[in-house]
């Protein structure tokens, strides 16, 4: 298993509301992309975020599911929408161990 962690980080113009749609349009890509274990969205409740403010966590059944969702249709439309309302997003990947 892989786990897939994105940190957003919103241009000040982005309303809590588009920024919401985004995030619900996410928690969705766990119905349409195979391999996807489970999805976790929302606001970052550290006050150490560096502006970071909300952030998505997928876990992946392995690294080939990780890697196809990348050209997934769905996925695809979400990354523009997000460079859309995002200044900033990193993407951070974790192999988990047993």
């Amino acid at each position: 298993m892989i786990t897939h962690v994105v940190l957003l980080q919103p241009k000040d113009s982005t309303s809590i509301e588009e920024l919401t749609a985004f995030l619900e349009q996410v928690q969705a890509l766990q119905e349409i992309i195979p391999g996807i274990i489970s999805l976790s969205v929302g606001e970052n409740r550290s006050v150490f975020n560096g502006g970071f403010t909300h952030g998505i966590i997928m876990r992946f059944a392995d690294k080939e599911h990780l890697y196809a969702h990348y050209i997934h249709p769905a996925h695809v439309a979400l990354v523009t929408e997000l460079d859309r309302i995002c200044r900033q997003s990193i993407d951070f990947d974790l192999p988990e161990t047993a």
